[in-house]
Parts: C-alpha cells; sequence; structure tokens
C-alpha cells in the first residue's frame, strides 16, 4: 500500500490509525511519502519504520519492486 501524505494530515498518515493500523491488519508493506520532504516511511509488520528517501526503488514482501 502507498499513502502519500497531505498537508495536515501527517499526523493521521504515520500514526496508529494510518500505517500502522494496516500493517496491523495484514498489509505487509506500507510506504507512506511525505512530498514535502521526500523521505519514504516503510512499514513491515514485525520490523521497525525505516525511513528512507525518495527517489528510491523498494523490494515488496511479495517481490516486487515498487520506485517511489
Amino acid at each position: 500500500m502507498i499513502e502519500i501524505i497531505s498537508e495536515g494530515y501527517e499526523e493521521k498518515d504515520l500514526g496508529e490509525d494510518g500505517a500502522p493500523f494496516y500493517v496491523s491488519q495484514g498489509v505487509q508493506d506500507v510506504l507512506v511519502l511525505d512530498p514535502r520532504s521526500g523521505e519514504v516511511h516503510h512499514f513491515r509488520p514485525g520490523q521497525p519504520k525505516v525511513v528512507l528517501m525518495s527517489p528510491i526503488e523498494v523490494i515488496l514482501q511479495c517481490g516486487c519492486r515498487c520506485g517511489v
């Protein structure tokens, strides 16, 4: 799942009701992109959040590659 942060929604998208909620529901990869900073927050079940910088290619749990 890819989420792009809208101004004013940073807390929702990165907080407990956002990406961590989707991971808790079985989504294997959640990428949250902040277009203003270029940060890509990568969430996976059982792993700490990783912050990357766009542009980058991320290899998802399913084996697919995703450029953000």
